[in-house]
């Protein structure tokens, strides 16, 4: 009995963990309506012929090429890039181990086969379906404004579950 509290356990953080939509699954129909309304939105407010994004993919790699072929379709520069990973510093956004740690030496400037960053705006995603399938919702990250909306599913067709947000 001791010994089955601890199977369950791990049994069940294991279904928690599982994907919702595997890496190279095909985007399905409510996709295509999704990255359709991001990018009609995207023209409200990026100029298309005038703005370069940086697309950068995660996850969801067969969204993100559905995604990238409706942003050039309406005009829009792409760049796809792989996406950066940050430290743990980064995401902090201060060094709050300097006490602890003494700060890294002074590095000379970076050799010319370092990668440049790219020209234009950085765009990035977070697609989410919820399981029973009739909830979805799409986060735009563009630079430092967030762009998100809810959508919800009903025998094939989708609807918005209300407007877009923007925040900067």
């Amino acid at each position: 009995m001791r010994n089955l509290v601890p199977l369950l356990l791990c049994m069940g953080l294991g279904a928690c963990a599982h994907p919702l939509m595997k890496a190279d699954q095909p985007p399905s129909p409510l996709d295509e309506k999704i990255a359709s309304d991001a990018v009609a939105h995207l023209a409200r407010l990026y100029p298309p012929a005038k703005t370069q994004f940086n697309l950068e993919a995660t996850g969801h790699q067969a969204f993100a090429a559905l995604l990238a072929e409706k942003l050039r379709a309406r005009g829009y520069a792409i760049a796809e890039a792989a996406p950066v990973k940050t430290g743990f510093r980064t995401l902090l956004g201060s060094d709050t181990f300097g006490d602890v740690y003494p700060p890294k030496p002074a590095v000379a400037a970076p050799p010319a086969s370092a990668p440049q960053p790219l020209p234009g705006i950085a765009l990035r995603y977070a697609l989410d379906h919820s399981r029973a399938g009739d909830f979805s919702r799409i986060t735009l990250k563009i630079g430092n404004s967030l762009l998100a909306r809810a959508y919800v599913s009903d025998n094939g067709t989708l609807a918005p579950a209300g407007a877009w947000t923007f925040r900067e």
